[in-house]
């Protein structure tokens, strides 16, 4: 793409972040970024978010690799429904939560930062050179929640206590703590749980806890004002992502908030618990997908109100036309 001269953004104008380019190539262009340098450099020359959807909808990659030229291929309005098994017994759920938990601690003790955001920037050869910027990403979830917290007209002064599932290494969790009283973070990995705690504590930071998840106790007790999840609830079975949200669901303090992202949607994807118990393959980062009714469901099961449904798709993958992610907020009524 050609380097157009600055563009001054306007009153009033919304300012592009980082994470927009980053989306602005994976659902426009289709791809990633060639490394993180080139989106700094977007960002200087298009620093408003209409200036950058502009750049890149009008960039020849992406006209000359559209059909016509003019748009991108996105998901059918109409996909088929998903053969997807959702309902497990309790031995057959624990299975799937072993299997993925052994996984996951392998990768926390052979590729912990990159397990989290996989990049090859993040593997442990470079990881000591980048780790600063590597946490610096928990920043854009942090945004994240505040605006989408505001948009409702909620405080998370008001939200006392904070959960995030699947913590990692602490990458966001680090990051929430700064607007949330408290904050516990919760991941199946140990190994990463380790590294959460020691960046936690080399910060100093006393409002952030930390708990295994295991088979027995996935959340930690009590309950919770604002339950969050990103990037994390896809690399389980269908099964296990319904058994966490009823969970989380159930553990929300009257007028608490849950934010996650779920795919909900996969072309050609199906999902068999017998079949995922039974592949012989060692257990990898799967990902998977949950259909948007089940999650409707399971909200009114457990008495939530819907507030938002946005799409997330960027999070999942640059492939916008086969994959489908959701952001959902949902909120327990105060009365």
């Amino acid at each position: 793409m050609s380097a157009p001269q600055p563009v001054p953004p306007r009153r009033g104008e919304r300012l592009a972040t980082l994470e927009d380019v980053r989306a602005a190539y994976r659902l426009i262009l289709g791809r990633e970024p060639e490394n993180e340098a080139v989106l700094s450099r977007h960002l200087a020359q298009v620093p408003t978010l209409s200036a950058l959807r502009a750049r890149f909808l009008n960039s020849e990659e992406f006209r000359g690799a559209t059909p016509g030229g003019d748009k991108p291929v996105m998901l059918p309005l109409a996909p088929d429904a998903l053969p997807v098994e959702v309902a497990a017994d309790p031995a057959r759920l624990q299975a799937m939560l072993e299997r993925t938990g052994s996984y996951w601690a392998q990768v926390g003790q052979e590729a912990p930062h990159w397990s989290v955001l996989t990049n090859e920037i993040y593997l442990p050869d470079r990881i000591a050179e980048t780790k600063g910027a590597f946490y610096a990403t928990g920043a854009v979830d942090a945004d994240l929640v505040r605006r989408t917290l505001r948009r409702h007209g909620l405080d998370p002064a008001h939200l006392p206590r904070c959960v995030e599932y699947g913590c990692g290494v602490g990458r966001a969790t680090l990051a929430l703590a700064a607007i949330f009283q408290r904050v516990v973070g919760c991941d199946i990995s140990r190994p990463h749980l380790d590294l959460a705690r020691a960046e936690a504590a080399r910060r100093g930071l006393a409002n952030v806890a930390w708990h295994h998840s295991s088979i027995a106790a996935p959340m930690p007790g009590g309950a919770w004002n604002f339950w969050y999840s990103r990037i994390v609830l896809q690399h389980n079975p269908p099964p296990v992502i319904a058994h966490l949200l009823r969970l989380a669901f159930a553990g929300l303090a009257p007028g608490g908030i849950a934010l996650f992202q779920v795919p909900t949607h996969f072309q050609n994807y199906r999902f068999s618990i017998d079949a995922h118990l039974q592949d012989p393959r060692p257990p990898t980062m799967e990902m998977h997908a949950l259909p948007q009714h089940h999650i409707f469901a399971l909200a009114a099961e457990a008495g939530l109100e819907v507030l938002e449904v946005r799409e997330d798709t960027h999070a999942v993958t640059a492939h916008t036309s086969t994959w489908l992610s959701n952001m959902f907020l949902l909120r327990r009524p105060a009365g």
